[in-house]
């Protein structure tokens, strides 16, 4: 257990030839000679101790130069940060964050998960570089994917740019630490035949559900799931046929076109138009998961398009009826089935011995989700040979890296744009893909 910290006698030391420098008059036989800084600055007694002679090397000069640099810091108005550790520093930034913001909370989450246990306790003023890399490290090793590794960086980063802007600290100890996270673009194929495909189950699927029927639509004209969830009534114009989006991935407020194959269920949903639009009908706060319906919408595309592939026909239908993997992974040819899992098993022309998904290949359905319909819907416009600053614009982005990083987007515009392509597509004759 560590003793109480000794307060600072100024009897145990004597005034070196320097303003403001103390030594002390005894001797440790293992530190040296203890360096102590005792003066007013602005008005206010400073007391800090320097260092001593063995440990740190310091001698009267030396000490004198950090006492004066640590006077120059406190001058400037930088804050001692010898008792303000990591969690503490957090605290402090995270109260100047809008809590509204889904950004705010996973900063916060991400915090405690990776960051608080390793660092947290540890004074600002003595975090290095290693200390950061270690934790990355770490989460490697633990089998973290770069990408997860990277939200650390994306929450100490504007933590300690923070900390700089409030003279907590003057260097940021994460400023050249950098993680390389792999190209994961989704590449989509025959996007123009997926996009019709999907969207034709989602209107049919959910013709009498228009609560879910505009939500997947949202998703499939490239909103993030996010933005979706936290979308409210009061940001949808339905005289002007527009709408805002608060609760970006940039923290901006963008506009859009509001669709007229959206605004069609949005207006029939049974709501009181207050508030949030896809909001829980037994709480009144934001949905949290759709992954049941989102399993529903695959199964109905795979029994719709995927005659040839009955195992994986089955399989939908199991991920369905919320069955785990592992029990899908076990089922035999020589178990029992009823009704349309064993008719569409009956199907199958492969050897039927042993495990019934042994030799299962998933379709291009599988990857359906809220955002790999983002990338359904621009590669499917790139398909119809759209601008890429389109593109970017209805996908909620900045900047078009790949053109010009300093081409300004308009948003509105290029949704406009955007869905006058997806009335093209939509328009066309649907039996070529029934």
């Amino acid at each position: 257990m560590r003793g109480k910290k000794m307060a600072i006698d100024l009897k145990d030391f004597k005034q070196t030839k320097y303003p403001g420098l103390y030594k002390s008059k005894t001797k440790d036989n293992t530190k040296g000679y203890k360096y102590l800084m005792w003066c007013k600055i602005d008005g206010k007694l400073q007391k800090k101790i320097l260092g001593h002679s063995e440990t740190d090397k310091l001698t009267d000069k030396k000490a004198k130069d950090k006492l004066e640099r640590i006077k120059t810091d406190i001058e400037a108005g930088y804050t001692s940060s010898s008792n303000i550790n990591l969690d503490k520093l957090f605290d402090f930034y995270f109260e100047t964050l809008d809590k509204t913001k889904s950004w705010t909370k996973k900063q916060q989450y991400i915090y405690n998960l990776y960051i608080k246990n390793a660092i947290g306790k540890k004074k600002i003023d003595k975090l290095r570089e290693m200390d950061i890399k270690k934790i990355l490290h770490d989460m490697g090793e633990r089998g973290l994917k770069p990408r997860t590794q990277k939200t650390v960086l994306e929450v100490l980063k504007p933590l300690f740019r923070f900390a700089m802007k409030n003279k907590y600290l003057k260097e940021d100890p994460a400023a050249w630490i950098t993680v390389k996270v792999p190209n994961q673009k989704k590449i989509v194929t025959d996007a123009t035949e997926l996009f019709n495909q999907v969207y034709q189950g989602i209107i049919t699927l959910y013709k009498d559900e228009p609560f879910y029927k505009a939500l997947f639509l949202f998703s499939f004209t490239g909103r993030r799931k996010t933005e979706v969830l936290t979308l409210k009534w009061e940001n949808i114009d339905f005289t002007n046929n527009y709408y805002w989006i608060e609760d970006t991935k940039n923290d901006d407020k963008q506009k859009y076109e509001l669709p007229s194959f959206i605004k069609e269920p949005l207006l029939k949903i049974n709501d009181t138009k207050r508030g949030l639009v896809f909001k829980s009908p037994t709480t009144g706060k934001k949905i949290s998961n759709i992954d049941r319906q989102m399993r529903n919408l695959i199964k109905y595309l795979a029994l719709k398009h995927c005659n040839d592939n009955p195992l994986y026909q089955a399989y939908t239908v199991l991920k369905a009826k919320e069955k785990k993997i592992e029990y899908i992974e076990g089922l035999r040819w020589n178990d029992t089935f009823t009704g349309e899992l064993k008719e569409i098993l009956e199907r199958y022309n492969g050897t039927k011995k042993g495990l019934i998904f042994a030799n299962l290949e998933l379709e291009k359905f599988d990857k359906l989700s809220p955002h790999y319909m983002r990338n359904i819907l621009v590669s499917m416009l790139a398909e119809q040979k759209t601008e890429a600053v389109v593109l970017s614009g209805i996908l909620g982005h900045k900047d078009v890296n790949t053109i010009n990083k300093y081409l300004s987007i308009n948003h509105y515009k290029s949704s406009q744009e955007g869905y006058k392509k997806i009335d093209e597509v939509i328009d066309v004759d649907f039996e070529d893909v029934e």
